[in-house]
């Protein structure tokens, strides 16, 4: 467990169980929906804090996907024991839930860690040799979280992986989470989650959440989130090119908002939408930042 401070805020992160953020506090009080906790993450993958979604974010369509990186060689075929699956059986999240990583620094408010993931544990649903490092700074602003995805092997890696924080504000009830979400079109999804390939504008309207959910996915975000209230206010900076597509979640009953930063929209290792390759040697990183501030 990596633990650091600076200034009014606190954070804690976990190498030794998939790199997640289990913990931003400001003046001591939680920001992130706890939901299950590290306990249902370990067990079924769980969202809670901030985890990571990798290598892929969100759903697939289906149990194999064509192989971007081998042009006229046969799809990848998912075996449903070894991947996490929805309602629906379809693959969600990745392979990458709750396993060690490696830090490579720790100061008291940085912390470095890398994922080898060259092992068949991951290859047999990925089969494109990578290295992950994350480095997490806190600073009394807010926390900046940069992930480098390295292709290490002989073969172009897809970039397809997402995080998945969740979002709360001490004492505020659900209803009165003020949100701002900067988005102008949203991705029309069928009834398993998976993007059509047609766009409309966003049925959103910012203000308090009050009664209303949300599982929304937005192609191209215009801004930053935000949320107020309590005295405080939470602002989330990301962005194209690094993450240019926005999921947004809000289910009834639980009093947080995921805003998940995603490299490529869900379902683009099958459709190839905006998918990006990493070639060879070489490492492209992506950053967002959660600022926090109180009012006033």
């Amino acid at each position: 467990m990596t633990e650091l401070r600076a200034g009014a805020l606190s954070a804690v992160w976990r190498p030794d169980v998939g790199m997640v953020g289990a913990s931003l506090r400001h003046e001591g009080e939680e920001l992130l929906g706890q939901r299950g906790g590290l306990d249902a993450y370990v067990a079924k993958g769980s969202a809670f804090g901030i985890p990571l979604l990798a290598p892929w974010a969100n759903r697939l369509d289906g149990l194999e996907y064509p192989d971007p990186a081998r042009p006229g060689a046969p799809p990848v075929r998912l075996d449903p024991a070894r991947v996490k699956t929805d309602g629906n059986g379809l693959p969600k999240d990745g392979v990458l839930a709750a396993r060690p990583w490696t830090v490579e620094r720790e100061t008291a408010d940085e912390v470095v860690a890398r994922f080898d993931a060259d092992g068949e544990d991951v290859l047999h649903a990925f089969p494109f040799p990578h290295r992950l490092r994350v480095a997490v700074r806190l600073t009394p602003e807010g926390m900046t979280v940069t992930t480098e995805l390295t292709a290490t092997g002989d073969v172009s890696v897809p970039r397809a992986f997402g995080w998945h924080p969740l979002f709360t504000l001490p004492g505020v009830p659900r209803e009165a989470l003020d949100v701002t979400l900067p988005v102008v079109r949203e991705s029309v999804l069928d009834d398993r989650g998976i993007p059509t390939g047609a766009e409309r504008p966003a049925d959103w309207r910012d203000g308090p959440l009050g009664d209303r959910t949300l599982d929304a996915e937005y192609p191209a975000v215009a801004g930053d989130f935000v949320l107020r209230g309590g005295g405080r206010t939470l602002t989330v900076v990301f962005g194209a090119p690094d993450y240019p597509v926005g999921h947004a979640w809000a289910p009834a009953g639980e009093a947080f908002v995921a805003w998940e930063p995603m490299t490529a929209s869900t379902n683009a290792l099958v459709t190839g939408d905006g998918l990006g390759l990493v070639a060879p040697g070489t490492s492209r990183a992506a950053t967002f930042v959660v600022r926090v501030a109180a009012d006033g």
